[in-house]
């Protein structure tokens, strides 16, 4: 029991890992990590100065099934992943691992090592809860802090599930609580909606105003006098009359007097 954990690599993240983790976690670890190493390959979807997303996946596996994971070059490593596990589980999954490796990050940073997972972690009792006070930070959330709160959300219901009063009990302060959260979100977005109504208002605002009068003296208005003339297409043209049969002008071949002349000689010829 006391053995030291074999390792699959030589990579530092796992050596730190598998001194600081308790057996039992450092197989799940060590999975995550083997997977990583040798099963997962990548795509760059987007590149800055502060902020590199990746996405990880298997090759044999469809790319709608793969990963996005965030890498953030700040004072402290901070990697998010699509999947979750860490803020669900409390561990690093292998599409961060793969990325940590990829970036030759040197070590596994300690803010994702959680000390409840570790060697040398204190027991607390039983109806203690997870505090915030190391992890808290004014301007955002990590994702350690979320599985703190994860942590305790999950106690509470176990602590609550033999009792069905104290499961409505804790059913109303969330519903309380969700309420909240939606008026704050509802105002946050008010109060976004209004700044952007009022930046419009100004940009209106610098927009020089012109003012536009009548004309001193009488213009034309618009379109074609009534007294205007123009000239006609031959479309429009009045047709002349053309005879079929002596291809004179005038008149057409029902009153054509030559063919009425010839008609009435070949009625006295016959």
């Amino acid at each position: 029991m006391n053995s030291k954990p074999v390792l699959s690599s030589v990579n530092l993240i796992e050596a730190k890992a598998s001194s600081r983790y308790t057996r039992n976690l450092f197989d799940v670890f060590k999975k995550e990590w083997i997977e990583a190493t040798f099963n997962l390959t990548h795509e760059t979807i987007s590149k800055t100065s502060e902020e590199i997303i990746y996405k990880v996946g298997q090759l044999d596996i469809d790319k709608i099934y793969w990963r996005n994971v965030n890498f953030r070059v700040s004072d402290k490593i901070d990697v998010t992943c699509s999947c979750a596990k860490f803020e669900t589980y409390g561990i690093l999954c292998k599409h961060i691992l793969y990325v940590l490796k990829k970036r030759h990050v040197e070590t596994l940073p300690d803010h994702y090592i959680l000390p409840r997972w570790t060697l040398d972690a204190r027991y607390k009792v039983d109806n203690c809860t997870i505090g915030l006070e190391d992890t808290h930070n004014e301007n955002e959330v990590s994702g350690l802090t979320l599985w703190y709160v994860q942590s305790n959300f999950r106690k509470a219901i176990e602590q609550a599930r033999d009792s069905p009063t104290e499961i409505k009990k804790l059913n109303i302060i969330l519903l309380k609580f969700l309420e909240e959260q939606s008026i704050r979100t509802r105002s946050k977005q008010l109060e976004t909606g209004s700044q952007d109504s009022m930046a419009r208002s100004s940009q209106v605002n610098m927009i020089p105003q012109i003012s536009i009068r009548d004309p001193l003296v009488h213009t034309n208005t618009k379109g074609r006098p009534k007294s205007a003339t123009r000239i006609k297409s031959s479309l429009e043209a009045p047709k002349k009359r053309a005879c079929s049969h002596c291809k004179k002008l005038g008149h057409y071949i029902s009153s054509c007097p030559k063919k009425k002349m010839e008609e009435s000689l070949l009625e006295r010829e016959g």
